[in-house]
């Protein structure tokens, strides 16, 4: 017995829908990197202003960097026993990704499933 499954229909129709879901998965991780940036600066030291003006979000193609430019972000950012003002403090960035991980997911799934729309 022989068993043939024409995949054309199914061949032609993913090929419509993958560039889709591509653009709306770049879009999406894009849009979760700037909500981890606002979410990022409202935890990050603040005295003069200079490390959160930093904040910088670069989007890729499915994949987004959240990063502070200045010569001490890192230090400030891996030292918890430093002390900061306004209830400002390290791990600025690492700490609002770890506690929103299900935001990036529902921003992410959102965007994904609009796209296919």
């Amino acid at each position: 017995m022989k068993l043939t499954w024409d995949t054309s229909d199914f061949d032609g129709k993913i090929s419509k829908v993958t560039p889709k879901l591509l653009a709306g998965a770049s879009k999406a991780v894009g849009e979760a990197g700037d909500a981890l940036l606002r979410l990022s600066v409202m935890e990050v030291p603040h005295d003069t202003g200079t490390l959160q003006k930093s904040g910088n979000v670069t989007k890729g193609n499915l994949e987004s960097l959240v990063s502070y430019n200045t010569p001490y972000a890192v230090r400030v950012h891996e030292h918890p026993e430093y002390h900061f003002q306004k209830g400002r403090k390290a791990k600025y960035l690492e700490d609002p990704l770890k506690n929103n991980v299900s935001r990036f997911k529902t921003i992410i799934s959102n965007r994904i499933k609009g796209s296919l729309k």
